[in-house]
């Protein structure tokens, strides 16, 4: 049996520790912690104690929220938007270590979210700290950090939100921490910490430019450079596309990765509605806001012809419906499904009833839209269903679909990478 000693890398995005951790896999670096800064405070924590992810916060706010008096904000607490603006306000002001309890008198909005964090916390699970509890509870265990942490290299990052600032300088008295700033900005605050900063010279890259006309001639152009790139034996984890604003590109790399067969990893992820699970959620929430019609109802059963209303369907079953008909009203399908008879089923039995049952839930609309996601999705497609309800009110789901986002099942470590520029600057990877 072999022994390494502990030590930990701290690195500041998902794409980063991926590409850190097959870097340790390779080099054999046995016992190296790759790792976030809050995932390193939480570990000397220790115990149960674990950080407020988005989506635990997000469901939090969404039961709250109706019941928490938000005074000049009550007008708009119900529309689309509000839980995300709500849950991005949560971490800044905990990132700040801001004390909205404190301040609540200053003004009236710091009332309503003081307001609201209260709610918050008295909801969240045992062990979900805010980062000044985390830091305070990492503080407290300080005299472990040799053990559970290590030597720490702290990589890629321009700066360090002011909340776990305090356990830096508590982590200098106990272990070696390096700061390796490369060729970018050492904040100024380090000055003093006791934090050793390694710094390195800055790259002259060979610049270049071709003219594109629209945005699909730019993203031709650009996969015609990385083909030629991994022709001359580039390897394709070396290569990276970006663009300050990547939704006027994502359609076009999207369809141009199919055609041509190069491995094209969207780091920012792409839209959910760009996949068969986003489709079906779509077709769903169409109906769901806008009203059951004919036209509304073939796109559903095509895309969720496995789920629960329409497994039991025989094949071809669609063919009982009029072409010539809208259906666009509760009346109309019932005058439909009254008129039909058993011969008119391609299997000879009568499935009017299994129809009417689930037009009849369809017709509910918003006010069920958890019940009817429930029943016609289910797997990826329920999971979307699911995320976009905690995101956004249910009258607007189908708004809150457009704007999801998911992982595209892509290894950044193997695959070209297609990027937002400020990813791309502030990543600790060398890409050419």
């Amino acid at each position: 049996m072999t022994t390494a000693r502990r030590s930990t890398l701290v690195v500041h995005s998902r794409l980063a520790m991926r590409e850190a951790r097959l870097a340790a896999a390779r080099g054999g670096r046995h016992g190296l912690q790759i790792m976030s800064f809050e995932q390193a405070a939480v570990r000397l924590a220790g115990g149960f104690a674990r950080p407020i992810d988005n989506e635990s916060l997000r469901a939090v706010i969404q039961a709250v929220l109706p019941a928490t008096p938000m005074g000049e904000l009550e007008s708009i607490k119900m529309l689309p938007g509000m839980i995300d603006a709500a849950a991005e306000t949560l971490h800044k002001s905990w990132r700040a270590v801001i004390d909205l309890a404190a301040r609540a008198s200053d003004h009236p909005r710091l009332n309503a979210i003081a307001r609201l964090e209260a709610a918050v916390l008295d909801q969240l699970p045992p062990g979900m700290m805010r980062p000044v509890d985390i830091v305070a509870a990492a503080i407290r265990r300080i005299a472990h950090a040799p053990a559970v942490l290590g030597p720490m290299e702290i990589i890629g990052l321009t700066e360090l939100s002011p909340c776990w600032r305090p356990l830096l300088n508590e982590l200098t008295t106990q272990i070696s921490v390096q700061w390796m700033a490369g060729p970018r900005a050492v904040p100024a605050w380090l000055e003093g910490t006791g934090v050793s900063v390694s710094r390195t010279s800055g790259e002259s890259p060979t610049l270049g430019a071709v003219s594109g006309a629209t945005a699909y001639h730019e993203a031709i152009e650009a996969m015609r450079w990385v083909r030629s790139l991994l022709a001359s034996e580039t390897a394709p984890w070396e290569i990276a596309i970006a663009t300050a604003s990547p939704g006027d590109y994502d359609d076009h790399f999207l369809a141009l990765r199919a055609d041509a067969n190069i491995d094209l990893h969207f780091v920012h992820g792409v839209r959910t509605i760009t996949t068969r699970e986003g489709q079906a959620a779509a077709a769903l929430a169409d109906i769901v806001v806008r009203g059951l019609s004919q036209t509304r109802l073939r796109r559903l059963a095509t895309l969720c012809r496995e789920s629960a209303p329409f497994a039991a369907m025989p094949e071809g079953w669609l063919r009982v419906l009029p072409t010539d008909a809208p259906l666009s009203t509760p009346s109309a399908w019932s005058r439909l499904l009254t008129r039909l008879k058993s011969e008119d089923w391609p299997d000879g039995a009568d499935h009017a009833p299994a129809l009417r049952a689930a037009a009849e839930l369809l017709a509910k609309g918003p006010g069920a839209a958890p019940e009817i996601g429930e029943a016609f999705l289910k797997g990826r497609a329920l999971g979307i269903w699911r995320k976009a309800l905690l995101a956004g009110p249910a009258a607007s789901i189908d708004a809150t679909l457009q704007t999801l986002k998911q992982d595209d099942g892509l290894e950044a470590c193997v695959s070209v990478a297609w990027m937002p520029a400020s990813a791309l600057g502030s990543g600790p990877i060398n890409l050419v």
